[in-house]
């Protein structure tokens, strides 16, 4: 009886985790531990220089959190009129906070990629379904169109086996989830739908010759994705339809 109550007792552990249970009363209750929710900051920098920025138009805008931050589109898309509207530390709620520093520039595309963050502190996908319908809103509504990119996957934590997949809310499962929903969303709401993860995940994770911590990117990932968003722009999809849709 004492083994079958250790294997019924460790069974309900494992399904506790891998629901994320323990986890999320962590999360709830102890919200200042960082291996529990990491705390939230916002890199202030950008967001304080794209209000002061004199550009008056643009035709397309990046935008998104530290991932899309990082480099110089206007470097990766020579010839494009494209500004960078990428704040480390974003998630879909604070983007729309600082909307009007994107539609103020009367963009006519908008590549939004967005959600790793939310996920990191512990938000469900189904829960930021309608915050990002919010989003695609407020720039449909701005007469751009919006191209909605799917959120990258993480890299395969091979020092932790299982720990970080357990334990992490940042999961490569989740974030799947996560994208199913955008891909519906955008279909809904008339956006376009660029799928990253297949020029630079395939196989489900990010490989890591092209991420340095498993999270953010190595050029040679941004080099990939420049020629994705090339290669949409060159396509019917950046230009089929009235902006929104």
């Amino acid at each position: 009886m004492k083994i079958l109550a250790l294997i019924l007792a460790a069974l309900l552990v494992a399904v506790a985790l891998e629901s994320q249970l323990p986890q999320r009363v962590m999360a709830r209750f102890l919200p200042d531990l960082a291996f529990i929710q990491p705390r939230h900051r916002v890199d202030p920098l950008p967001v304080e220089l794209s209000r002061l920025y004199p550009a008056a138009h643009a035709d397309i805008v990046m935008l998104g959190d530290s991932i899309t931050a990082a480099p110089q589109w206007n470097e990766l898309l020579p010839g494009r009129d494209v500004v960078n509207r990428g704040a480390s530390g974003d998630t879909v709620g604070e983007i729309l906070e600082r909307i009007d520093t994107v539609t103020r520039l009367r963009p006519r595309l908008v590549f939004v990629m967005v959600g790793t963050n939310d996920l990191g502190y512990g938000t469900p996908p189904a829960a930021l379904l309608q915050p990002f319908r919010t989003l695609i809103d407020r720039l449909q509504e701005a007469g751009a169109r919006v191209v909605v990119q799917s959120v990258l996957y993480v890299a395969d934590d091979h020092a932790w086996p299982d720990i970080r997949r357990l334990w992490d809310f940042r999961r490569n499962d989740q974030i799947g989830v996560l994208n199913d929903g955008l891909k519906a969303l955008a279909a809904e709401t008339g956006s376009g739908y660029l799928d990253l993860n297949a020029g630079l995940a395939p196989d489900g994770a990010l490989p890591p010759e092209l991420t340095a911590d498993g999270l953010h990117l190595r050029a040679a990932a941004y080099i990939r994705w420049a020629a994705m968003v090339e290669a949409y722009l060159r396509g019917e999809g950046a230009d089929a339809g009235s902006p929104g849709g």
